[in-house]
């Protein structure tokens, strides 16, 4: 995971509330996998804010990019969307997380991608991902209209191609169509279930794929466990996760003393320095990383604190902790011993953990 400074390349509109950013980065590419998100930093009015945003691009694409729904009361996500035009460079830091699509997988067999609203930007980069195969990618997918769907004319396009079958559900009371794959109002788990019978020819080999808001997601996957689909076929990204619960999680009920190691930046003759610290760190029974790290004002950027951002990442160097949650880290770099200081708990005395 690497920061970087992006331009912006152009912004296109996708809906009333949705824009795309392609970015130029030319002079610093990064590598990552479809399905993958990365964490945008911007001051606005004074507060920081870090927010993680999906890539709707694919590796191959020139111009990696985001596509971002404004969210109601959502301070960075309406900043972008009314002021993309005007933002020139961009605070950028990834890739992360681990939902991420099979490329073997997908060339050998169906993929059925499940989406709701700005859910389908890593699902559209998985899709364009998948390239060309005798088994067609099956789509579902609830909007409240075509006319706020975000690709409606791209997906349309590949539906068209015979490259992709689509089945939508469109919720605005208003609307009506005669389209056999346009559904009036809600999926039902009944509606889903049928869905998935007539479009999927090996229900219990094929990998689903859900992103979208957290109640849509958990009745997809309702219909899917009812279906008797193998948990191991079902992937899941939830961006809202549940606050972390240490109900059945016990550390030995100590105290455990860490090294960090840190960086702060200070003024020396009326110019920042940056120095490398070292600080001895008291971390108490049932206390993450991170909150104890705040406790002893060491400045650490964090966001969700739940596991999903990946903003509060660090590396672990020496000594055993457990990471409660790491939804954000794709199993490489957890083998690199990078944490997610927000879930993790230090359960010897000679936990080492450097900030980058």
């Amino acid at each position: 995971m690497k920061k970087y400074t992006w331009r912006t390349h152009k912004v296109v509109r996708e809906t009333e509330d949705t824009v795309t950013i392609y970015f130029d980065a030319t002079a610093q590419k990064m590598t990552y996998l479809p399905g993958q998100y990365l964490n945008i930093r911007f001051n606005i009015n004074d507060e920081l804010l870090i927010r993680s945003y999906s890539l709707s691009s694919i590796p191959s694409d020139r111009y990696p990019a985001i596509t971002v729904k404004r969210v109601e009361g959502g301070k960075m996500s309406s900043y972008i969307v009314d002021h993309a035009a005007n933002i020139e460079t961009w605070d950028v830091e990834g890739p992360f997380g681990s939902f991420i699509l099979d490329q073997e997988i997908a060339d050998q067999q169906q993929v059925v991608l499940l989406a709701g609203g700005s859910g389908i930007s890593p699902l559209f980069s998985m899709l364009k991902s998948i390239g060309s195969t005798r088994h067609t990618p099956l789509l579902i997918y609830s909007s409240k209209s075509p006319e706020e769907t975000i690709f409606f004319d791209l997906l349309t396009s590949l539906e068209v191609e015979r490259r992709l079958d689509i089945c939508y559900s469109f919720t605005a009371p208003e609307f009506v169509s005669t389209k056999m794959n346009h559904i009036p109002g809600r999926f039902s788990l009944l509606v889903l279930r049928s869905v998935i019978k007539r479009l999927v020819a090996a229900i219990n080999d094929t990998h689903y794929y859900i992103c979208g808001p957290v109640a849509l997601m958990d009745l997809y996957r309702d219909a899917l466990i009812g279906l008797k689909i193998p948990q191991e076929n079902i992937h899941m990204e939830y961006f809202n996760a549940t606050a972390t619960d240490l109900a059945n999680f016990e550390t030995a009920g100590s105290t455990n003393e860490v090294i960090i190691t840190h960086y702060e930046d200070s003024y020396v003759d009326d110019q920042i320095q940056t120095f490398e610290c070292t600080s001895l760190v008291e971390v108490k029974p049932r206390q993450s990383l991170l909150e104890a790290m705040k406790i002893h004002a060491i400045n650490v950027a964090s966001s969700c604190n739940n596991g999903t951002c990946g903003t509060c990442w660090a590396v672990k160097t020496t000594g055993i902790i457990h990471m409660h949650r790491h939804d954000a880290l794709p199993p490489e770099d957890i083998a690199a011993g990078i944490v997610l200081l927000c879930q993790s708990y230090p359960l010897t005395g000679d936990v080492c953990v450097t900030l980058q």
